[in-house]
């Protein structure tokens, strides 16, 4: 077997995006100041064990990168969430549309029975009314109320 992956094997894989947390040894990391002339005073992560010994794999990074990766997987994740929030929000809208649309055809249909219900009944009570007026303002008797009635449907 091959360091690497006696390694791999031995500790925890543990995530080098974004702010760390742990090494890669699963050790925690602290954070200090850069004393080189090219990166003076540039703050870095760096595991506790990888002061004492250079040598070995552990984490270093800087913090102004580490701050940017962050960023970057907020705003991938935010993005992400946007996206099923409008994906989620066009199924709401299509069920409340096929909703409505149920409801007006039912509505439609109930106020269409009612209608003739009420046309049938006050056909009846004309019918029943020996010297009464028809609905359309006429005096007639015994007449056929289907002349009147087509008006209404």
């Amino acid at each position: 077997m091959t360091s690497s992956s006696t390694s791999s094997a031995h500790f925890p894989r543990i995530s080098n995006h974004g702010v760390p947390t742990r090494c890669l040894c699963g050790e925690g990391i602290t954070t200090f100041g850069s004393s080189t002339a090219e990166n003076r005073y540039r703050r870095f992560y760096i595991c506790q064990i990888a002061k004492d010994r250079k040598t070995e794999n552990h984490l270093f990074k800087w913090i102004d990168e580490a701050l940017i990766d962050e960023i970057r997987m907020v705003d991938a994740k935010h993005e992400r969430v946007a996206q099923e929030i409008t994906k989620f929000e066009e199924r709401v809208m299509e069920k409340v549309k096929s909703e409505i649309v149920r409801v007006e055809a039912e509505m439609s249909e109930k106020l269409k029975e009612k209608v003739n219900l009420e046309i049938a009944r006050v056909a009846q009570d004309m019918k029943q009314n020996d010297g009464g007026y028809c609905c359309c303002g006429s005096n007639r008797r015994n007449m056929d109320f289907s002349y009147c009635l087509s008006k209404f449907q």
